[in-house]
């Protein structure tokens, strides 16, 4: 089980993610990051890119990934579809299939939140936008 939905947040866009394990908090979150790039379009995973891990907690190596695969949209257009072992696979923006939605400058520190627990992760995320 992978899934994430918005939830009310005053100024920019919450999200709440769950998953079974640490990597699919951050498909979920690949997939909530899409939705607000693209909306429903479909995204191919044609290449990979590496991410580097980096932090020393779950939520703050779930916040470096995101802003990680949020760099590669804003620096060379490149979408993400899913997570592969060493990073993110997609395809670069084509405005032939692709409409942008909205710009998502940051994913924020504020209120995120990992947790776990006997049926899996939980997760807060606040992109600014």
């Amino acid at each position: 089980m992978t899934s994430y939905r918005f939830v009310p947040h005053t100024a920019d866009i919450a999200v709440e993610l769950r998953a079974q394990n640490e990597r699919g908090l951050y498909q979920a979150g690949v997939d909530a990051l899409r939705e607000l790039l693209v909306g429903t379009a479909t995204v191919a995973p044609a290449q990979e890119r590496p991410i580097e891990p980096r932090g020393g907690d779950p939520t703050e190596r779930l916040i470096h990934f995101l802003s990680d695969v949020l760099y590669l949209y804003d620096t060379g257009r490149f979408l993400p579809a899913g997570v592969s072992a060493s990073g993110v696979y997609g395809e670069p923006f084509d405005p032939t299939r692709h409409e942008a939605q909205r710009e998502v400058k940051a994913v924020t520190h504020h209120g995120a939140e990992v947790e776990s627990d006997e049926r899996g992760y939980r997760a807060t995320i606040v992109f600014d936008v």
